[in-house]
């Protein structure tokens, strides 16, 4: 997650993990439209809820594993080209959105990137 798929209105219909050939658009985890989707009422209340934890929890993980990465590379124990292409082309996607992201908000970080 999270590439958003939005009707013709601008709704969001679906969340994706990854980009297809459509043209979907990328947004962070946080952002009010993910949230706004993942909080529309299913019909099962106890499972509205486990889909938000478990989306909290992704995006948590998500961070961890990046961080284990940028470790493993610093320490040339594994190398950006061991990895398969696509994930490489992915993990420098989210790294350039990341610091797209504490760019804009003025290279400030209030801890929201921290892990602890």
């Amino acid at each position: 997650m999270p590439y958003l798929e939005r009707d013709a209105s601008g709704s969001v219909i679906r969340l994706h993990a990854e980009a297809t050939e459509q043209n979907f658009e990328f947004v962070p985890a946080a952002h009010p439209d993910v949230k706004q989707f993942l909080e529309q009422a299913p019909a099962d209340a106890a499972a509205d809820q486990a889909r938000r934890q478990m989306a909290e929890l992704d995006s948590s993980m998500i961070r961890v594993l990046e961080d284990l990465l940028d470790v493993l590379l610093q320490k040339h124990i594994i190398m950006l080209t061991d990895l398969p292409p696509e994930a490489q082309k992915k993990l420098l996607s989210r790294k350039a959105a990341r610091q797209t992201l504490l760019s804009e908000a003025g290279g400030l970080n209030n801890g929201a990137d921290d892990i602890f």
